[in-house]
């Protein structure tokens, strides 16, 4: 019962802060690289990786992918990039990427929650991180999130398949 109004309450503020993250998109990119605003996203992204509640993991990944829609809208205002080719890899980084943190933390909940047996929010974590994050400094997060969703279908499949035999 806990679990479920635990949801619910983080589906409700996922939605209040969407709405009011509406007017935030304006944002500019000097705001997002506040020290403070930094070292929080820090935080919220290095508790994703600590942390071993499945909940507590997805509100981090929604924070962060709240983040990484400000960092967004402020970006597309400034001149296009040149196009680099993708990463093999986790790049190093000398600067915050929050599009970064949000698809690893995404990532890492996927990935975790297919550990704990929880194969449909895997599955929805991964879909999300491959929907999300197709740009192609992203690719190895987009491509570990698409690995992770083959085996957690061929788990459902062999598992539906057991259940019919």
């Amino acid at each position: 019962m806990c679990r479920e109004i635990r949801w619910w309450l983080t589906f409700v503020l996922i939605i209040l802060m969407t709405l009011s993250g509406c007017n935030k998109s304006r944002q500019s990119l000097q705001s997002l690289s506040d020290s403070g605003r930094v070292m929080d996203l820090w935080r919220t992204y290095t508790h994703c990786y600590r942390s071993a509640d499945l909940d507590e993991m997805g509100d981090d990944a929604q924070q962060l992918i709240q983040a990484a829609n400000t960092f967004d809208s402020a970006e597309d205002s400034s001149p296009p990039e040149r196009e680099e080719a993708a990463p093999s890899g986790p790049t190093t980084r000398f600067s915050v990427d929050p599009g970064a943190m949000a698809a690893s933390c995404t990532l890492h909940t996927g990935q975790a929650a297919q550990k704990m047996g929880h194969l449909n929010v895997a599955r929805e974590l991964f879909q999300l991180a491959v929907l999300r994050f197709p740009q192609s400094r992203y690719q190895y997060y987009a491509g570990q999130a698409r690995l992770g969703l083959e085996h957690v279908n061929a788990a459902s499949h062999t598992t539906s398949t057991n259940l019919i035999a």
